[in-house]
């Protein structure tokens, strides 16, 4: 089947798949060959490629998942592979999140606190999938 991501920026990912697992509202979705027609929300979460070569691991922000056809798009703001994260940055930057959170004083304040430490979960969380895939 062929999987595209495509984002603001263009296009992301594009190439044939055997597997993609996404994160949908309604919990972790694995898409083979032939999935039925769907469309549904994607949320923050690893996006994981199975290709004939291997397994490729990219973070998304969330989006809009569309199944026709054998053709999967996700379209997203944001998304970014695996080999454009940096474990030791992210962690920084996680920790920096968190005490931006924890100063907090107004909603607002609090709301941008909390999205950050939710973006900088993900891309750990997709950091980590890669090292033990290249590990392993």
């Amino acid at each position: 089947m062929e999987f595209k991501l495509l984002t603001l920026a263009g296009v992301k990912y594009k190439g044939e798949a055997r597997e993609v697992h996404v994160r949908t509202a309604t919990g972790e979705m694995g898409i083979l060959p032939h999935h039925e027609n769907l469309t549904t929300i994607v949320k923050p979460g690893p996006v994981i490629i199975t290709t004939k070569s291997g397994v490729e691991y990219l973070a998304s922000f969330g989006g809009i998942l569309q199944i026709v056809d054998n053709h999967v798009r996700l379209l997203a703001d944001e998304a970014e592979h695996a080999d454009e994260l940096i474990h030791e940055e992210i962690e920084a930057a996680l920790e920096y999140a968190k005490t931006l959170r924890a100063n907090a004083k107004t909603k607002f304040e609090m709301h941008n606190a909390q999205t950050l430490v939710d973006r900088h979960a993900v891309r750990l969380q997709v950091s980590g999938l890669r090292r033990r895939h290249r590990r392993g």
